[in-house]
């Protein structure tokens, strides 16, 4: 019975996210340029305003890399998109009308998001867009969705320059100048003084390392090397060599989840036992798979965390767990509660208007989200708190 009730609650969620509306999953390369937006059209244009019939669907697009190497955390975007619109779609809708989503690929491309973007704002039947998924494909994005008024709320980008760069613009995970101080803070209470960075030579990355850096140099700390490494890069032998020359008490490693895993693996093949704390982007079983014994004892940060989540979080991890076969990670519940705080506002607004909509989002205080509750600030970034990690015995564990 327990299997037939499951099978039978996986197939209603189908049905449901069917009825979501996933247009497309545009691959925009090679694609004949979209037609300019018509006048008047519900998500571009100045002077922005609710132009359709109560009868028709709200559009909203989805950015992310579903594609690439960053191709998980689309996966992920599109999963906990989709079945937050499935759940409203079952409580009516929006405003009386069912929602629907236009799913774009970006690769994690900032050239590719940018173009996604121009296709986006040229649709005059979507309202709004919720990605990208890393800071290069937002901020690439960013002045296209400026020009046309269209609000552009990124689950994820926490670069300190995006929500302040456009009125439009809203993030739901939190700046890393806060995050960077909240793995400072960690880091020097745990005895640190000298650390040693190494960072992706990206617009997040720099930030990543700029705002722990400077965290802990006013703590008290010090910075004794900071190395970028490249896209790309496989082999981080000699920038691991160069770091442990400095003598560092612990190495803070702004990375995505398989670099993570790559670099901890070369780290220990070189016998440096050293304290490591990473952001939180390398919250993944795949880090975790891949990594192996060298991610042992390893320190991040989540705002959330499966096996200790809220009443909230409990039921969206069992739904998502029923029908996609496994946990979401946080960057999906962000990308759920992104979505969710659009509707919320779009509710509150009583109308498809870009400005009015966008006042009800700039004013969200105490949503309480999955992923933990999202206050926005004058900016447009969120307010959030943080989960402190390690990994033990192959598997993520709380610290208390």
């Amino acid at each position: 019975m327990k299997k037939l009730a499951a099978l039978l609650l996986a197939l209603t969620l189908t049905l449901g996210l069917v009825g979501c509306g996933n247009s497309a999953v545009g691959d925009v390369s090679g694609s004949t340029p979209p037609a300019a937006p018509s006048s008047g059209s519900q998500g571009g244009g100045e002077t922005p305003t609710g132009g359709t019939d109560s009868s028709e669907s709200i559009k909203i697009a989805l950015t992310a890399p579903l594609t690439g190497n960053l191709s998980q955390y689309g996966e992920s975007f599109q999963n906990s998109v989709e079945l937050a619109c499935k759940q409203w779609n079952d409580k009516g809708g929006v405003l009386g009308r069912t929602v629907e989503l236009v799913v774009e690929d970006t690769a994690g491309d900032s050239a590719q998001a940018a173009t996604v973007a121009q296709k986006v704002v040229s649709d005059g039947s979507i309202f709004a867009q919720i990605g990208d998924f890393n800071t290069a494909c937002c901020l690439a994005a960013q002045p296209i969705y400026d020009a046309a008024g269209m609000l552009q709320i990124s689950p994820t980008c926490s670069a300190v320059n995006f929500a302040v760069g456009s009125k439009w613009s809203f993030e739901c995970l939190g700046t890393q100048d806060v995050q960077g101080e909240f793995m400072a803070q960690w880091a020097y209470e745990s005895g640190a003084r000298k650390v040693a960075v190494l960072y992706l030579n990206s617009d997040w990355g720099i930030s990543v390392d700029q705002g722990f850096a400077n965290a802990f140099v006013a703590l008290g700390g010090e910075i004794v090397i900071e190395e970028p490494y490249n896209d790309g890069e496989t082999d981080f032998s000699a920038a691991l060599t160069k770091l442990r020359q400095t003598e560092p008490d612990a190495l803070y490693i702004a990375c995505y989840y398989n670099d993570g895993a790559a670099i901890n693996i070369q780290r220990e093949t070189l016998g440096w036992d050293i304290p490591v704390y990473h952001p939180g982007t390398v919250y993944s079983s795949d880090f975790l798979d891949i990594g192996g014994s060298a991610v042992e004892g390893v320190f991040t940060n989540v705002g959330f965390y499966p096996d200790d989540p809220t009443p909230a979080a409990a039921a969206f991890i069992e739904e998502y767990n029923t029908l996609y076969g496994g946990d979401p990670d946080y960057y999906g519940a962000c990308a759920y509660d992104a979505f969710n705080v659009l509707m919320e506002a779009i509710q509150r607004a009583g109308e498809l208007d870009n400005a009015k909509v966008r006042d009800e989002l700039a004013a969200t205080t105490g949503h309480e989200g999955v992923s933990g509750s999202i206050t926005f600030d004058a900016n447009g970034d969120a307010k959030k708190s943080y989960i402190k990690l390690t990994v033990e015995d192959g598997a993520y564990a709380v610290v208390r």
